[in-house]
């Protein structure tokens, strides 16, 4: 054990007994597309989480209120893996024959070739070293390397593929953002200057966004 700890802080993880391969090895080649998924997932969270919270803040105690928190309970509470397990059931079995259709799983479809941004262009790359490295990495975040290389059918199939794992991965953060937002906003939104806007004459809508928001975001 005192060997495997004393590796493990070198950076050396051992060998995979699945799949007979360094796992700092396969670590680094599902890195990309961890970052990904990550990116994509905390963008969801934000871009949904926060209007909700306003919506609720600024609808104090109404049925959008109401409506938004228990979402938000259900989210905070939901385990990952199981929402993952649902939505694939649902999106890609019970709606298979529908528009709204998702692939399962996979990152891309079968027949889809991913060329790496760097061939595309036909730039000379080193076979090793840390520029080979760090190309490599960004050509294998799919969606960035189809933006590069202007690869619209590969960048529509892989947002395809990204789209229910970014979805569970993001109900989380998504739920525990439109709760803090919504406590911001109360607090801010009961402060005297917002009062004194309002008495101004202000639009809602500038109060709103314009005076309570920016606060609220610190």
């Amino acid at each position: 054990f005192t060997i495997y700890v004393g590796d493990l802080a070198r950076g050396d993880f051992g060998e995979s007994i699945r799949f007979k391969r360094p796992i700092t090895t396969i670590l680094l080649e599902r890195l990309p597309l961890t970052v990904e998924l990550s990116v994509m997932a905390v963008s969801l969270a934000v871009l949904v989480g926060m209007p909700l919270g306003i919506l609720a803040a600024t609808r104090r105690n109404s049925l959008a209120d109401v409506t938004t928190m228990i979402f938000a309970n259900i989210g905070v509470s939901m385990p990952v893996f199981w929402l993952g397990l649902m939505l694939a059931y649902v999106v890609a079995l019970l709606l298979k024959d529908t528009p709204f259709a998702l692939p399962p799983t996979g990152r891309i479809s079968p027949g889809v070739v991913p060329i790496p941004f760097y061939e595309v262009y036909g730039w000379e790359v080193p076979q090793s070293g840390m520029l080979a490295a760090l190309l490599a990495f960004v050509a294998n975040m799919y969606i960035v390397n189809a933006m590069l290389a202007t690869d619209w059918t590969l960048f529509a199939d892989a947002l395809k593929h990204m789209i229910l794992p970014a979805v569970a991965l993001s109900t989380i953060p998504m739920a525990i953002i439109a709760r803090m937002t919504r406590s911001s906003m109360l607090e801010v939104l009961e402060l005297d200057y917002i009062r004194t806007a309002r008495a101004k004459g202000a639009k809602r809508n500038r109060v709103v966004f314009k005076h309570a928001f920016r606060n609220a975001l610190l």
